[in-house]
């Protein structure tokens, strides 16, 4: 394995910031184990020196050797218990907490937590929010979505004959090999299936698979047959900095009051406004409810989080993750609407939408495998790429080696974990 360093502030960020607990010791650098490719993370290891007199009692002294309790609060952040004391360790990707190993140093006075990246389909990690708004000082913060300024971005014009050729394409690649290796199969991943009701608005709201282009959209449960959500797409357009596209749109949440307020413009909308349904799967509408406040905070521009604020006052984005319960706080919903008066059938919606920018969702490559060129692969030992063909080890079938030399030099290393 390959160790690599990353620094990161997690010292200072737990004395600034009141929600992250420095009761035990000082939490210093992350270190990076990557797979036997040198290509994806496999695990970050985090270590506390214990400083707390008390602590230390508790975990080196004679009969004490306490073993810290572990439990992840957030994709990022893992606690660790001692006794009466918390520590909080901030990791710089997401972690999946229930695969946690410790490394206890009861003379140095130390304790090393292990844990291995998250996926999507462990059941902690990213998967307790994969796309989180962060409050940080009042001030509101996407964490796994860049901004974007949707006033400065180009329009797309949906008329131009070769569109299909690189938008179809580019929303397909967003998947990972893991995740069309399961959608082939059939199998149940959450965010497979947000992708891929992505892939649905963009290939309808541009029209590239022929017949008529679609501006309205509503996310149906598939197990309950409940309409939750719908998006008024205004414009597509380039997102010239991420080399992406964006919709420019609008949510509305379907929640019982405002179906109730406008039961005969909504049931008009329905009928005449060519609203196309895309089935949402196991686990999908949750994702749903946490992926729009990063949609719709990643475009705000004119308006501000006021005193008033739901985020604030609940102390948790979102509001919601419950069917036909609206996520978002208010102080967005009917700002920034000019698109909702260009459709006669939208204008009555346009003070209860929020404007949003939906993006696809890119798998990324240190978590994921993306596609790999055979040709691309390289030395474990010397790193370079071996010519006419690398070889592989016959013991694991996993590492590969241009040379019996360079194979020969890391069999020590890798002897241990050559397994088939």
């Amino acid at each position: 394995m390959v160790f690599c360093h990353i620094r990161y502030p997690s010292e200072s960020l737990a004395r600034k910031e009141p929600g992250v607990l420095s009761q035990i010791g000082e939490s210093g650098a992350a270190s990076v184990e990557l797979d036997e490719q040198c290509e994806l993370i496999t695990s970050l290891t985090a270590r506390v020196s214990i400083t707390n007199e008390d602590s230390a009692r508790l975990f080196s002294e004679a009969g004490g050797k306490v073993v810290p309790q572990i439990m992840q609060l957030s994709p990022c952040i893992m606690r660790v218990a001692l006794g009466d004391q918390t520590q909080d360790i901030v990791y710089p990707f997401p972690v999946a907490g229930s695969g946690h190993r410790l490394r206890l140093a009861r003379k140095s006075r130390y304790i090393e937590v292990v844990v291995p990246t998250s996926r999507s389909l462990m059941p902690d990690g990213m998967k307790l929010n994969p796309f989180p708004v962060i409050n940080s000082k009042g001030l509101l913060h996407t964490w796994s979505i860049h901004r974007v300024n949707l006033f400065a971005l180009p329009v797309l014009d949906v008329k131009v004959r070769n569109i299909k050729e690189w938008l179809i394409p580019h929303v397909a690649f967003t998947m990972s090999a893991r995740e069309l290796s399961l959608r082939k199969k059939h199998q149940v991943d959450t965010l497979m299936f947000v992708k891929d009701t992505l892939q649905s608005i963009f290939v309808g709201a541009s029209g590239v698979q022929g017949g008529s282009v679609h501006r309205l959209f509503a996310l149906r449960d598939k197990k309950t047959n409940n309409c939750d959500t719908c998006i008024f797409v205004d414009e597509l357009r380039y997102d010239l900095a991420a080399h992406t596209l964006i919709c420019d749109g609008y949510i509305l949440p379907l929640t019982a009051r405002i179906i109730m307020e406008n039961e005969k413009p909504f049931a008009k909308l329905v009928h005449q406004g060519k609203m196309s349904y895309i089935d949402v799967l196991e686990g999908e509408m949750q994702a749903w409810k946490q992926l729009l406040p990063a949609f719709v905070e990643r475009c705000r521009s004119s308006w501000t989080h006021g005193a008033n604020c739901e985020y604030i006052a609940q102390g948790r984005i979102p509001l919601t993750e419950d069917m036909e319960a609206d996520p978002l706080c208010s102080c967005g919903r009917g700002k920034d609407v000019e698109g909702m008066h260009k459709v006669e059938l939208w204008k009555t919606f346009a003070p209860y939408v929020t404007r949003i920018a939906i993006s696809p969702l890119f798998a990324v490559s240190y978590l994921e495998t993306v596609g790999r060129d055979p040709d691309a692969h390289k030395c474990r030992s010397c790193r370079r790429k071996a010519k006419p063909k690398i070889k592989v080890c016959a013991g694991c079938q996993k590492v590969r080696y241009c040379s019996s030399e360079c194979q020969k030099k890391d069999w020590k290393a890798h002897k241990p974990k050559c397994k088939p």
